[in-house]
């Protein structure tokens, strides 16, 4: 009882603090940047209907992020996009095919998005249940990063399209303001789903079931219930609710791949206010964001410096509301997650070796390219630089970072800042310290959360980086810096021959250096940690010293890289370092091995090889080559959880001399097999 009073506490005291810190900031928006329209009954009414509107649309395709998180433990990246996907069928019944509004909203909503969902359970997302939240997340980002690239390619982004408010543009009075019959109906619906969920999940045989199932899937088989039937009864319910809220929000945003998988990060919000388990409270926090964004449309001047602070409003909402989570307690030893793998730590002469052979490989190469070929190479070089970032962060420490390129931008403006008219060379170790305190600040809810609202603060810390922080004129804004490349001691690094051989020197150094400190005191600490923080607690490991030490360290790299590739572009700009990129960046180094430097030379590789494939074919089915690539990569972490390039090193691992351990572990598995 008294944990439980505790408990309750902390999360009153949590709740108090984060709304009085967003009451603190609203009002402190408000007075700096007030438009000066006068507040009266018909300007406020619009703000409430509109905002209840807006929040209607959050709060269903939230719903839909609680339903498949209580009852499969499965947090769903995708939903936004799941949503946008059946917008645009909608689109193409109605206005397309010329079917009614009416008809065509029952088919998709009753439908096609039940067995869109069924089929996303059936073929990817059971395979989840019981994988590590690296994996999750990694499998649905890449979903939705494939579901943005899916939906150009079958309905080319050259056309325009919109689609029509339900009823047209009637409506009833309210005083003297008009409310569409269409918003009053996104409201009555939203409403209804919440209720209706409630009832299904606490007042149903089958929803008491499909709550069992998430806490223990084998206890609640041995009581009748059937897992995979409830798992695909909850995929079918999320993927309706995602295409309900992506009709209702598509007369307003028009049918816009973007805009519509961006209704993801708003229902994030809501869903983590209401700690991913009360719909009722998801629900009244989706309200709200909906009205803190019309009331910014309405009554503040968010332009000059501050044009795009109206895009971070959900992120700030997002972080807000993690403020309100109680602490994490130290995690203990952790399960090893199914189809998982200890994966071997190289040794520092075995990095020197393989970092050498990466050298002349590189150098016979360039000899044969051109300036073009020769750029893409180099990007290759200095992307797997910039994924050496995780390595540390989330490889060893199991902290998952979305806002590594957001050091990295850091790490560029840096650049800028100190070599960019001259170029010069300690621009990127100044990009590297610099980058450092912004990494401690990342740090700061890591030694409060942990696992998924850790990434969840991450994400606001990227999307604020993104709308706030570089969008100042002093910053990027919406230039484009431009940065000379130094000559050194006589060599001149414009050329880009001599660029690519320092890019992958630079790669070889810290890859050597990231061996080091993995075989050292300092690596083996931060395994520990991520295997348990309070083994590593009892034996002496400071977890909060450690933290901000990896994610210092981490950001470190990350501003590295960032200069890095800032210097071979020979500019920097805001949409260089924007969170789908870096969303990007976190799929392929994991599927080519987030614990060791093979994946992040891997994901690099990758990364470039997807523009060239772009570039070589461009046929209507490979129109977002670039996202669809990345995509259908993330289903293979689903059988390799360790990556590709461990998988290819195992695989060669017996040829080479020093292997003796990998020849060993092959002729017992022979002989297992016999």
């Amino acid at each position: 009882m008294g944990a439980a009073v505790r408990s309750a506490r902390h999360r009153l005291n949590g709740g108090v603090i984060a709304a009085l810190l967003g009451f603190a900031v609203v009002v402190g928006v408000s007075l700096t940047a007030w438009r000066g329209n006068p507040v009266t009954f018909a300007t406020a009414s619009v703000v409430v209907i509109t905002g209840l509107s807006l929040g209607s649309i959050y709060a269903m395709a939230a719903s839909g992020v609680v339903v498949t998180y209580t009852t499969t433990g499965v947090f769903n990246f995708a939903q936004g996009a799941i949503g946008m996907l059946m917008a645009f069928v909608f689109w193409e019944f109605t206005v397309a095919q010329g079917m009614a509004q009416l008809p065509a909203a029952l088919l998709t909503v009753l439908v096609v998005a039940p067995v869109f969902g069924v089929l996303l359970e059936v073929l990817v997302m059971h395979r989840l249940v019981g994988a590590s939240l690296v994996v999750q997340l990694v499998v649905t980002i890449g979903l939705m990063l494939f579901f943005m690239g899916l939906a150009p390619t079958i309905w080319h982004p050259d056309q325009t399209r919109t689609v029509p408010f339900f009823f047209g543009i009637d409506g009833f009075k309210i005083g003297a303001t008009t409310v569409l019959w269409h918003r009053a109906l996104a409201i009555v619906v939203a409403a209804a789903i919440a209720v209706g969920m409630r009832l299904l999940l606490f007042r149903t045989r089958i929803g008491i079931a499909m709550r069992a199932v998430v806490d223990n899937r084998d206890l609640a088989a041995l009581q009748g219930a059937q897992p995979r039937r409830i798992s695909m009864l909850a995929w079918a319910l999320s993927s309706s609710v995602a295409a309900l809220a992506g009709i209702l929000l598509v007369p307003e945003t028009g049918v816009a791949v973007e805009a519509l998988t961006f209704l993801a990060i708003s229902s994030f919000a809501a869903a983590i206010l209401g700690r991913l388990r009360s719909l009722p409270w998801t629900f009244g926090a989706a309200m709200l964001l909906g009205l803190v964004q019309i009331y910014s449309q309405n009554f503040l001047d968010l332009t000059g410096r501050w044009f795009l602070a109206r895009e971070a409003i959900p992120a700030l909402f997002l972080l807000v509301a993690l403020i309100a989570l109680p602490e994490s307690q130290l995690r203990y030893a952790r399960l090893r997650a199914r189809g998982e793998r200890p994966v071997r730590a190289s040794t520092v002469p075995e990095a020197v070796l393989g970092m050498a052979v990466l050298l002349v490989v590189v150098a016979v190469l360039s000899s044969f390219m051109g300036r073009t070929e020769l750029n893409k190479l180099t990007l290759a070089i200095a992307t797997a630089t910039l994924l050496l970032s995780f390595i540390p962060l989330t490889g060893w420490a199991g902290q998952v970072s979305l806002a590594q390129m957001t050091f990295a931008g850091i790490g560029a403006w840096t650049m800028w800042r100190v070599a960019g008219s001259d170029g010069n060379p300690l621009g990127l170790l100044a990009a590297a310290g610099v980058a450092m305190p912004f990494g401690l600040l990342m740090a700061l809810p890591a030694l409060r959360l942990s696992g998924l609202y850790l990434a969840l603060a991450s994400m606001g810390f990227a999307l604020g980086g993104e709308y706030l922080l570089f969008a100042q004129p002093e910053i990027f804004g919406s230039a484009n810096r431009t940065i000379m490349r130094p000559t050194i001691l006589g060599v001149d690094f414009a050329d880009q021959q001599t660029f690519l051989l320092a890019a992958t020197v630079a790669f070889a150094a810290l890859t050597i250096a990231l061996v080091w400190m993995r075989r050292g005191r300092f690596g083996r600490r931060l395994v520990a940690l991520r295997d348990s923080e309070a083994a590593s607690a009892t034996l002496g490991v400071d977890p909060i010293v450690t933290k901000l030490a990896v994610y210092g360290v981490s950001a470190a790299i990350a501003g590295f890289a960032g200069g890095l590739l800032a210097l071979n572009r020979e500019s920097a700009s805001a949409s260089d370092f924007g969170l789908f990129i870096g969303i990007a960046m976190l799929l392929l180094v994991v599927v080519g091995g987030v614990e060791v430097p093979s994946g992040a030379l891997f994901g690099g590789v990758a990364f470039v090889l997807f523009g060239l494939v772009h570039e070589w074919w461009e046929t209507p089915l490979l129109e977002s080559v670039e996202r669809l690539g990345p995509g259908l990569l993330a289903l293979s972490v689903v059988s390799y959880p360790w990556g590709s390039a461990v998988e290819i090193a195992r695989g060669f691992a017996p040829l080479l001399p020093w292997r003796a351990d990998a020849r060993q572990a092959l002729a017992r598995e022979k002989a297992r097999r016999e």
